[in-house]
């Protein structure tokens, strides 16, 4: 299928069928908060014995990392989370160990790996980017320009199953001649923003990209919600957002992460912007929906009424999250929503929704 930008979509077969299941075909079953649930494809079983499809998943958030397409304070900044994070617990660990054992893990530059989770967890489409983190923190030995080319090849290697999104910092000389490039030439789908680069979203010179997006009638994903240091949270408060909601009205905007502990801030926004096309993805929050399972349903619910059951997708954040926080106990912790009986409630209909019809519009995929 093509799109007004003249490059291919690609159809979207679901991992059910590629698997080789069919949509009544059993596996084990899996208990998360306290639902009966299927662990992966075929049908799930509701508390009420009430068999339903799963409908197809589609993650809207998730990266190709290598080494060296990232800066070295960011794999340091990496380092040190992990050491804290376990000093908290009491627990001391030796970085070195850390560095040489555990970041290997995140590097997947040919999507190998992010094709064989894909298939393990019945994913049957996931949305690709890169990261630009140079200007703020030191550049690292492969240009975001090559990072973007590398990830365009994997998406039209995989144009069934992958859909990427370019991404630069706006400030960069050429910025918006290259994504216009990476979308029309190298087929990619949309762009990504990481303002905490140091950058706002009303920015003049971010404003030349969305002016760009609205002309090829792409989606922009931004990053949305604070970060780890030496990275800067205010460039991402949701509040940001508003100037450009306003000033783009018909771009397809997606507020990424629910912005994590500011989501009152950005329920506040999207319940004003009603009239804009504001979408949320709930990506990021596997550990906290753990830890604070009732701010989790709370802030999806909210957000879900302020935005609209049909604007809220699904995503992972992987490989950041991944094999911590596993893809089949997330997306079966999102599943579980639908089994709330106490306030706030979901339907199956909206969880279905978000967890892939809603980025199967958005994306065309």
């Amino acid at each position: 299928m093509e799109n007004l930008t003249g490059h291919a979509r690609g159809n979207c077969s679901t991992a059910n069928e590629r698997a080789g299941w069919s949509s009544t075909h059993k596996l084990g079953n899996a208990v998360v908060d306290g639902s009966l649930l299927r662990k992966r494809g075929g049908n799930f079983i509701s508390p009420t014995g009430l068999v339903r499809a799963m409908s197809r998943i589609v993650d809207v958030h998730s990266h190709l990392w290598a080494e060296d397409w990232l800066p070295k304070r960011f794999w340091d900044a990496f380092v040190d989370i992990a050491v804290r994070q376990n000093e908290k617990r009491g627990n001391t660990v030796d970085p070195e160990r850390i560095r040489e054992s555990y970041l290997p893990t995140y590097w997947d530059p040919t999507g190998e790996k992010l094709l064989e989770l894909m298939d393990e967890n019945v994913i049957d489409h996931q949305v690709v980017f890169g990261v630009d983190f140079g200007l703020a923190l030191g550049e690292p030995e492969t240009p975001i320009r090559e990072v973007n080319r590398k990830i365009s090849e994997f998406g039209a290697d995989n144009t069934d199953r992958i859909s990427t999104l370019a991404t630069i910092d706006p400030r960069r000389p050429g910025a918006v001649d290259h994504i216009e490039t990476a979308i029309t030439d190298w087929g990619m789908d949309g762009i990504k923003l990481h303002p905490t680069a140091g950058f706002y979203h009303h920015d003049q010179e971010t404003y030349r990209l969305l002016e760009l997006a609205r002309r090829l009638n792409v989606p922009v994903l931004t990053d949305s919600g604070p970060i780890f240091a030496p990275l800067y949270s205010k460039y991402s408060h949701p509040n940001n957002l508003d100037e450009v909601l306003s000033d783009f009205p018909d771009l397809d905007i997606i507020a990424a992460h629910m912005s994590f502990e500011w989501w009152r801030d950005l329920h506040a926004v999207a319940n004003s912007k009603v009239n804009t096309r504001l979408h949320v993805d709930v990506s990021g929050w596997q550990e906290r929906c753990k830890e604070r399972p009732e701010e989790f349903a709370t802030a999806v619910r909210h957000l879900m009424d302020a935005v609209g059951s049909d604007r809220m997708l699904f995503g992972t954040d992987d490989p950041a999250f991944y094999p911590v926080h596993p893809k089949d106990e997330w997306i079966g912790n999102i599943r579980a929503l639908a089994s709330r009986e106490t306030d706030p409630t979901f339907t199956d209909e909206e969880i279905e929704s978000l967890l892939g019809q809603n980025a199967t519009r958005l994306f065309d995929c």
